[in-house]
């Protein structure tokens, strides 16, 4: 193989390189490492740093920032990639659909204690305390039953249902360890069957307004559950898949 490679890609590909690459630098890794920028992480020369140490994939997370946001990361990457001769693909990762707890009475933490008993409404109205948290999930006490594991705050706080009203739209449940619990706090129900969408409208805008238009090499989709979740996202991104 020929010391010096060519990029592949043209100008208008958000990897377009116009230095030679060279095969060890190319090949050195045999791991792909997929690193997420950030904050601190999207400055040129901490890009350029990066690269060199061996970042074969930037995942940009649009769970969190605006286009300009990223748009802006992605313009460094570019400059870092073309004064390093080192091409990074870019994945975007899809916020996805997600369940979250309310707002409280207070604004305050909440302390919940191992072994009480709490009420999760689907009024997401209510503000919230030690006994009673609103959930955004409409169909909790629909799809959950006695038994259930309810996770929340990154699953630092475990739930067991044991009673569901469908028709009040709440359900009663144990706290399974101590721990204090802010707002709206992500929420998650391990082996349901939960009915939300693969694709929200805001990873709809994300795929089409940012990843198609710079021609993202990867998407990372979240909440995905069977081949036609894979199929819809395919069809989002249409040409471009």
């Amino acid at each position: 193989m020929s010391k010096e490679v060519e990029s592949e890609f043209d100008e208008g590909h958000v990897l377009f390189n116009p230095r030679p690459m060279y095969a060890d630098a190319l090949y050195k890794f045999k791991s792909k490492v997929i690193c997420t920028l950030g904050p601190v992480s999207r400055e040129v020369p901490v890009l350029e740093k990066m690269l060199r140490a061996g970042m074969k994939v930037a995942r940009f997370n649009f769970s969190h920032g605006e286009h300009s946001y990223h748009q802006h990361t992605l313009d460094n990457l570019r400059i870092a990639s073309a004064n390093t001769g080192i091409l990074c693909g870019v994945l975007l990762d899809t916020k996805g659909p997600e369940i979250r707890t309310g707002f409280l009475a207070n604004g305050d933490a909440v302390h919940l204690t191992a072994g009480s008993e709490v009420t999760l409404t689907t009024d997401y109205e209510h503000k919230g305390d030690e006994t009673c948290i609103a959930v955004s999930y409409k169909n909790l006490a629909k799809d959950v039953r006695p038994g259930s594991k309810i996770l929340a705050a990154d699953g630092s706080i475990t739930f067991t249902v044991l009673q569901c009203d469908v028709t009040g739209g709440k359900v009663t449940a144990r706290v399974e360890n101590n721990a204090k619990l802010g707002e709206r706090k992500n929420m998650n129900l391990p082996g349901v069957n939960v009915d939300l969408p693969t694709i929200t409208e805001k990873d709809r805008n994300d795929l089409i307004n940012w990843g198609v238009k710079n021609k993202v090499d990867f998407v990372a989709a979240s909440f995905v559950r069977k081949g036609s979740d894979i199929a819809h996202i395919r069809q989002v991104l249409g040409e471009a898949s």
